[in-house]
């Protein structure tokens, strides 16, 4: 069987699967349904994002979530295909996308043509782009469904980085890991990968860690459309949909300063904002806390609530003495229950305790 019908066929028991609450799945219609939206009226820009719903969604909530507002500020032009769950249950998904979307963009005049999708939009974007070399530009996936549950563990067994795809062409999820592997090394086409850390898939945590860390975007949250429109939010002026960074006229590629790659992760700051990984390989020391330089005035540690604020490497960071004692431990290394900051000898530290333990009442 060709990787093309092992897709095919995986995605479309997939789509069956999703589809077992709804009696009557939509009809697929061929040319499959779309609509365009220009960032300038009666001009067309150099580039256009297509843009794949999830399952039981409605083009229409892009517009609703603000995504193509964005994507008009940025200067890119839309086209919302109604890629329904339909289209993957009759296992004709991809050649849709393709055919009736992304080829006809291109013989528009298009110089970039991106993919989004969102959960069963991200395959179907993976699907398509894996199946046409060189026709698509660029991807962006928030949330997408990556396969299924026993291929997803035998690759999070031996970790992403080793993992190896079988030398005989497998099951459709072990061929789009193969390519996704291929893609990540050369970056051909460039992958934005954006999830909610409480989404529970752990697909999504290993393509990230194949993906240069300037590519991967993550936020508190699950898999619901305010955990994707805060992300959405925070990606598109990120990434390079016309080819240079939008942000500063002229200034060539994206790159994303030290500071911004600690955020996206969580963090407040980075302890060299000089350092900016590029393609991905470098090591960021990101930190919590003010993220100020150290100056004579505040070189000495304090407390502030539960956390202890001190200088390290130069910067004002603060330790949140209630996760360090959880996780890090006392001076001994132990793991506590609980911990606070507290002066000791006239210094700030962590003073950690379990419950049950004398004074230990926190």
């Amino acid at each position: 069987m060709s990787q093309v019908l092992r897709i095919a066929a995986g995605l479309g028991a997939l789509a069956l699967a999703a589809l077992t609450a709804c009696p009557f799945p939509r009809a697929t219609q061929r040319p499959m349904r779309a609509m365009q939206i220009l960032a300038h009226a009666g001009e067309r820009s150099d580039t256009v994002a297509i843009l794949l719903q999830g399952h039981g969604d409605a083009p229409q909530r892009f517009i609703d979530h603000g995504f193509v507002a964005l994507l008009e500020a940025a200067g890119v032009d839309v086209v919302l295909a109604d890629a329904h769950s339909g289209y993957y249950a009759d296992r004709t998904a991809e050649a849709r996308i393709y055919e009736d979307i992304v080829a006809p963009a291109r013989a528009a005049g298009y110089a970039r043509v991106w993919l989004v999708g969102i959960s069963m939009g991200g395959m179907g974007a993976l699907w398509t782009t894996s199946m046409h070399p060189g026709a698509v530009d660029g991807v962006v996936l928030l949330a997408p469904y990556l396969g299924r549950r026993r291929t997803l563990r035998a690759i999070e067994k031996v970790g992403v980085a080793a993992w190896q795809p079988p030398a005989e062409p497998g099951k459709w999820d072990q061929e789009i890991w193969r390519w996704l592997k291929q893609a990540s090394v050369t970056q051909n086409p460039p992958i934005y990968l954006g999830y909610g850390i409480h989404d529970g898939d752990r697909g999504r945590m290993m393509l990230g860690q194949l993906l240069p860390r300037e590519h991967v975007f993550t936020r508190p949250g699950g898999h619901d459309w305010q955990t994707w429109t805060e992300l959405w939010h925070l990606m598109t002026p990120k990434v390079p949909w016309r080819g240079e960074d939008p942000r500063v006229d002229g200034a060539g590629p994206v790159l994303r300063t030290a500071d911004e790659l600690c955020r996206d992760q969580g963090f407040d700051f980075a302890y060299d904002p000089a350092a900016v990984p590029k393609e991905g390989n470098a090591e960021l020391a990101c930190g919590f806390g003010p993220g100020t330089d150290c100056v004579p005035e505040t070189s000495d540690a304090y407390c502030d609530g539960a956390a202890m604020v001190a200088c390290e490497r130069g910067k004002l960071t603060a330790t949140n003495c209630v996760l360090h004692c959880r996780t890090v431990g006392d001076p001994e290394g132990s793991p506590r229950d609980t911990g606070r900051c507290a002066i000791r000898r006239d210094e700030a530290a962590c003073v950690c305790c379990d419950h049950g333990d004398p004074g230990c009442g926190l």
